[in-house]
């Protein structure tokens, strides 16, 4: 293959690439990669609420008195006798028995048991989680689109549209406030001549970053109260409807 073929196969490629990349470096405000919440593969029971992604840290419970375990709620599948006395993780919650992970005769299992065998839940628990979880699914579809609303967190924000170009924190004796600055970017394409060796033309496109808008965040003790946006950023895309998170659920 000579340079001028050579050349002329390399200006195609180039002009081939997929649209994606004239596109904002930071779709909505910013692209992150999520983490991936579909590597289990245990079958979820309808009804039930799953620990899993959800809380930070292992629940730990105490395991009272022997129990039998088994695979589902319909007690389909016996996976053996959950040993008395012991610390056990809390792995899903249903209005008929707890899903937990312990030793067993056979070794450490998991499975479903009875709510009489485990003790070391506040009473309030099962009502908290509930709305624990409401509020995870809300913000988890907040998240998914980029979106950020007022009563997310910090962490929320950061999960959904990514770090700020500019941060300023303040704290006092009796609260921390954050000001958070995100700016878009647009990518325009710039196409110039360019000559080959032999002196034939051929365009050339790069592309140059152009800042399309601005978002400021504040948040007062971990909770964002205000969402500036200038034209051009749109973080709620629902119609300029107000929406609100509830506020975090304190499980204990």
């Amino acid at each position: 293959m000579n340079i001028r073929a050579f050349t002329a196969l390399l200006i195609a490629s180039f002009l081939s690439l997929p649209a994606a990349q004239a596109q904002l470096r930071r779709p909505g405000i910013v692209t992150i990669k999520k983490e991936d919440r579909t590597t289990s593969r245990l079958t979820k029971e309808e009804g039930a609420i799953y620990l899993e992604g959800m809380v930070v840290n292992e629940i730990v419970v105490r395991v009272s008195t022997a129990a039998p375990a088994y695979s589902t709620l319909s007690a389909e599948r016996w996976l053996g006798n959950i040993r008395p006395n012991q610390n056990a993780v809390l792995l899903a919650v249903s209005e008929k028995a707890y899903r937990i992970r312990a030793k067993a005769k056979q070794g450490q299992i998991a499975g479903w048991v009875s709510k009489g065998a485990i003790e070391g839940l506040p009473e309030d628990f099962e009502a908290n989680l509930k709305v624990f979880h409401d509020r995870y699914v809300f913000v988890r579809e907040l998240i998914d689109n980029h979106q950020v609303a007022l009563g997310m967190t910090l962490d929320e924000v950061v999960s959904s549209i990514g770090p700020p170009d500019k941060r300023v924190s303040r704290v006092t004796g009796e609260r921390r406030t954050d000001t958070l600055e995100f700016i878009a970017y647009e990518r325009i394409p710039r196409t110039v001549v360019s000559y080959d060796s032999f002196g034939v033309p051929f365009n050339t496109t790069t592309y140059i970053e152009v800042e399309s808008g601005r978002v400021t965040i504040e948040l007062e003790n971990d909770t964002v109260t205000t969402i500036e946006e200038s034209e051009g950023v749109d973080l709620a895309q629902n119609g300029g409807a107000l929406v609100v998170v509830p506020p975090p659920v304190c499980l204990f």
